[in-house]
């Protein structure tokens, strides 16, 4: 049981999906033309071609800036910005409405479905099977929360399991849990958690892993450890420090070392996740 001051080993691992430990970064420009090398494609090449079909131009820049959303969430993100909101005036001679907004998100989901499970784009990051094998073998239990659609991330979770043998413990479904940069789908991963084992973990025993600034947020208001990945999907190391996670590595392959010996340790030691540090401890 929880009692004020938890001295024991991390219980959870959480991690995000594109950008985290599958879809890294790569050179597709034979297939996309405006690739900027940068991992966390699948959601990117949906959006974009989803805007075009509804003469909106939206750069890659742009359409990451709110990476790590629930996708509808992201899409009026990308709606409501002032350059992008601009370009729809101009192009049909009024504002957008939700009418709007329904049919390019209709357009948009078959696509994110599509690219989810395309080869190129769910192939584990370098590093991730070895990782989530040293945390099983560690009795850590797996988590995977993302913005992706239930039905999606199902599929995707499916072709990692059939293709490379990852398989998750245990899942958040973003469409019934607040997203991103709320806490929730770390809760809802802790909660899946208890119903396997029927045991309490206190938050300090979860690390929340991801490459964008609202996971960081996510695993923050939590009250978990947080390692920022910023190599390896949608958000740059400045991004990433901004978000004030207690780590920042270049990609998953760093993880399994970060939590044995530097969060565990200071777990031995009483300390909780945000304080005795007074900056981001960063591993190049």
């Amino acid at each position: 049981m929880y009692n004020r001051r938890y001295t024991g080993k991390i219980e959870l691992a959480v991690l995000d999906t594109a950008g985290t430990f599958c879809d890294g970064p790569g050179d597709l420009r034979s297939r996309w033309p405006l690739d900027d090398l940068r991992g966390c494609k699948a959601p990117v090449v949906p959006f974009y071609e989803a805007l075009k079909a509804f003469d909106l131009e939206c750069d890659w820049t742009t359409i990451r800036k709110p990476m790590g959303n629930f996708k509808p969430t992201h899409l009026r993100m990308l709606l409501s910005d002032p350059e992008v909101a601009a370009q729809f005036r101009e192009k049909h001679g009024r504002d957008w409405t939700e009418e709007d907004f329904d049919n390019i998100l209709a357009t948009f989901r078959p696509l994110m479905s599509k690219y989810i499970v395309d080869p190129d784009l769910a192939k584990p990051i370098d590093g991730a099977l070895e990782c989530i094998a040293a945390l099983r073998e560690a009795e850590i239990l797996v988590g995977c929360d993302t913005g992706y659609y239930a039905e999606d991330s199902k599929n995707l979770n499916k072709y990692l399991e059939d293709t490379y043998g990852l398989k998750f413990d245990v899942t958040t479904n973003s469409e019934k849990v607040p997203g991103r940069p709320s806490p929730f789908m770390v809760f809802d991963c802790m909660l899946a958690a208890y119903e396997i084992n029927k045991k309490v973990i206190p938050v300090e025993s979860v690390v929340k892993i991801d490459d964008t600034a609202a996971g960081m947020y996510c695993g923050n208001n939590a009250g978990a450890w947080t390692i920022g990945l910023y190599a390896s999907g949608s958000n740059d190391y400045d991004q990433l420090v901004l978000s004030k996670p207690d780590y920042l590595v270049p990609s998953v392959k760093y993880v399994a070392d970060v939590i044995f010996y530097e969060i565990e340790p200071r777990l031995r030691r009483g300390e909780r996740p945000g304080q005795g540090l007074a900056e981001t401890i960063t591993i190049r």
